[in-house]
């Protein structure tokens, strides 16, 4: 059976998941080709979370460490100071052989009743100051607050000052006596610099990659969808409309390129980077990592909640998109039947129905938008208010430092902005999900040429030689239906001759079209054997058996190329056979016409011919391609008389040296046929050649009155 993908799937049916499994491998089978591309955008994103993690450290860093530098001085001699906390007191900078500085971010590190002694021994916080050279009018002061004992003088070049002693010294005089950690924020200032040109560069070949990655993926799925979709049975084309596997082609593999260009990696670097600045809070501080932490579970909550709500929507969006796309293609490609019943006002309240049912679903989108962003928004600001909150006791506590807190609320804009942006990957992944499940849904499609088990084009033409078909066309008992137990055409059992004209008449619907379409094995049948040559159709590769088979159709169809493309189809132009099929089907008198003669374009579907000239180009056709076995369905049904003519004229060089199968409602096409089929209601009724019919006068002989009055 073909596999038929309806657009109205019921939003419960949708994966639990946020990404089908079966469309994960559908993409990776086509990432996978490229890993080289792959691999290089995994690794650049080690860079730019190292430079996305580094920097929020480094600023917390220079705060506690360069510009504020406040902390406490203890003695490692200090009563109640044992073997263990004097390691940890060790970390601090050394102001001599047995005091340490502590700033006030290692503190950190102690416990509160650790804290609490240090706090005992050392009262007062200083400032450290590591002067490279002290100003003049800095001096006396400087020597006075070490007499007042306001200023400590350490044995390496390093002071430590009390809050008391800042407001004698002019902001002239610090800034020359911290020049070094001016000096020391410039050199961080570069380093931060240095680090943004490294998340540039990296952030810069990383697209490189993807872009590659993305494009070369999608032009072989493209290319395989395509392939594929040129395989297919044509049953599956009648229940699927064209606009809808236009927008599988097209839009669906692009909205898969959106997500391989902007979603895959990018959601991948955001798990790592939110990862990471959790793992580096953790490790920095505990108790404000708790803080910020607590707001996760709301958003677990909020995160399903909204996938749960949105999926339905973003289903709902696609699937009249579809059908909008697939009623503008229908309507477009029918605007003259349209415009010539006048049912313009009709069309146009039925694509403002469509367009409304699209504008409701995106407008269900927006809502379930409106209420997910603003929340994510809100627990960002409450875990910044929670870490001042909490930040500012444990200042007071001396239990944290001002760095940590900006470090903290750096990390905080990190750690949301990828939730925010959640909705937008959301949606993207939801729409690739939709698209890459339709996609498959083709892909799962009966493939004529895959199911083909027996049709290998080498092993048939290394037991045939490749030679030219005699044209001996065999039914023995064919049964078809396109339905279950809908039978078309019920037992039908003939034969043609090889270079013999065989004429199929019969009323509509009695199953004509039917046994040109499973000789062509366009169709499947159900029961009977059907053979060319003596070989079972199913043996013969489609290549091969269309190959040398050629068909005239009553609906002839041009492509928006040049007249010389549409009666070559791009085989081999071969200048002696063209002069030919162009003479002797009377097309010549139409090339001269053109103003570009043969190599003039015509339009889509060749509305700019009349049907007479568009089906003459059919014969020219047919006859360039020299089959073995040429089909004429109603070939002769729209023409009038003159063209008919002239169509009879190219018939007797159609019909010369092949086997020839004529359908046909205007049976003065059919009287030189060497034998006649009559269906009726898919069997045959009868069969002869015109004279014998006439004379039988069954069914045959009341068409023929019904055309031509009484014989």
């Amino acid at each position: 059976m073909t596999a038929h993908f309806e657009e109205d799937t019921a939003p419960e049916n949708l994966s639990a998941t946020l990404i089908n499994r079966e469309v994960l491998r559908l993409l990776f089978s086509y990432l996978l080709r490229y890993r080289r591309h792959l691999l290089a955008a995994v690794v650049l994103v080690a860079f730019i979370t190292a430079t996305r993690l580094l920097v929020p450290f480094i600023s917390g860093y220079v705060v506690d460490h360069v510009l504020v530098k406040k902390g406490y001085a203890v003695s490692l001699a200090a009563h109640g100071i044992d073997a263990s906390l004097q390691k940890r007191l060790r970390q601090g900078t050394a102001i001599d052989d047995s005091t340490v500085f502590l700033f006030r971010n290692q503190l950190g590190r102690l416990s509160a009743q650790e804290i609490e002694h240090i706090k005992r021994l050392s009262p007062q916080q200083w400032l450290l100051v590591e002067p490279a050279e002290i100003p003049g009018s800095a001096v006396q002061k400087l020597e006075a607050g070490m007499r007042s004992g306001r200023i400590k003088r350490c044995g390496r070049g390093q002071y430590l000052f009390s809050d008391a002693t800042l407001d004698r010294f002019t902001n002239a005089e610090m800034i020359g006596l911290r020049s070094a950690d001016w000096h020391r924020v410039a050199v961080y200032v570069l380093l931060v610099i240095g680090l943004f040109l490294v998340q540039f560069g990296a952030s810069y070949f990383q697209i490189i990659a993807l872009m590659k990655l993305s494009q070369s993926a999608m032009r072989d799925l493209r290319l395989d969808l395509y392939r594929h979709l040129l395989s297919l049975e044509l049953k599956f084309f009648d229940k699927n409309p064209v606009g809808r596997l236009v927008n599988r082609v097209t839009n669906d593999i692009e909205t898969l390129n959106e997500m391989f260009s902007s979603v895959a990696v990018a959601l991948f670097q955001d798990i790592v980077i939110m990862a990471g600045i959790v793992i580096v809070m953790l490790c920095t501080d505990l108790r404000l990592s708790l803080v910020v932490c607590s707001a996760f579970p709301f958003l677990a909550v909020i995160t399903v909640v909204f996938r749960n709500r949105a999926r339905g929507a973003y289903r709902l969006i696609r699937t009249r998109i579809a059908n909008l796309n697939a009623f503008l293609n229908e309507n477009i490609t029918g605007i003259r039947i349209t415009q010539i019943f006048g049912r313009e006002a009709q069309q146009f309240a039925k694509y403002r129905a469509i367009n409304h049912g699209v504008y409701s679903a995106n407008l269900k989108q927006l809502l379930v938008y409106a209420v997910f962003r603003p929340l994510i928004d809100f627990f960002r600001w409450a875990a910044v208010a929670g870490v001042i909150l909490f930040g500012a006791q444990m200042l007071v506590h001396a239990a944290l430092s001002y760095g940590v807190i900006v470090m903290f609320l750096a990390y905080i804009a990190s750690l949301f902005e990828p939730l925010g942006d959640l909705a937008e990957k959301f949606d993207i992944l939801q729409s690739a999900n939709a698209a890459g499940e339709k996609i498959l849904a083709m892909f799962k499609a009966d493939a004529a040429r895959e199911i083909d088990k027996k049709g290998d084009a080498g092993s048939f033409v290394q037991r045939h030689g490749g030679r030219r078909f005699k044209g001996e066309v065999r039914f023995e008992d064919v049964w078809c239906s396109y339905t279950p137990d809908e039978w078309v055409l019920r037992g039908v059992s003939f034969s043609i001759p090889p270079r013999s004209t065989l004429a199929i008449v019969g009323e509509t619907g009695s199953g004509k079209s039917t046994i040109i379409s499973l000789l062509g094995r366009l169709y499947p049948w159900q029961k009977g054997r059907i053979t060319v040559d003596g070989t079972d159709l199913p043996d013969i590769p489609y290549g091969i058996l269309r190959g040398q088979m050629a068909a005239v159709m009553q609906d002839m169809f041009l492509f928006s190329r040049s007249v010389r493309e549409n009666l070559t189809l791009d085989a081999p132009f071969d200048e002696k056979r063209w002069n030919e099929a162009v003479r002797v089907t009377h097309v010549d008198r139409l090339i001269e016409r053109l103003p570009g003669g043969a190599q003039e374009a015509v339009m889509e579907r060749g509305v700019t011919l009349s049907a007479g000239e568009r089906q003459l180009c059919a014969f020219a056709r047919a006859l360039y391609a020299d089959p073995a076995i040429l089909v004429l369905d109603e070939a002769t049904s729209s023409i009038d008389s003159e063209t008919e003519n002239l169509i009879q004229d190219a018939l007797r060089h159609l019909v010369r040296d092949r086997t020839s199968i004529v359908i046909a409602h205007r049976l003065s096409t059919v009287r030189s046929a060497d034998r006649i089929i009559v269906l009726d209601k898919g069997t045959i009724a009868e069969e002869g050649d015109h004279d014998s019919l006439l004379a039988r006068k069954g069914l045959y002989y009341e068409l023929y009155k019904l055309q031509f009055g009484a014989v």
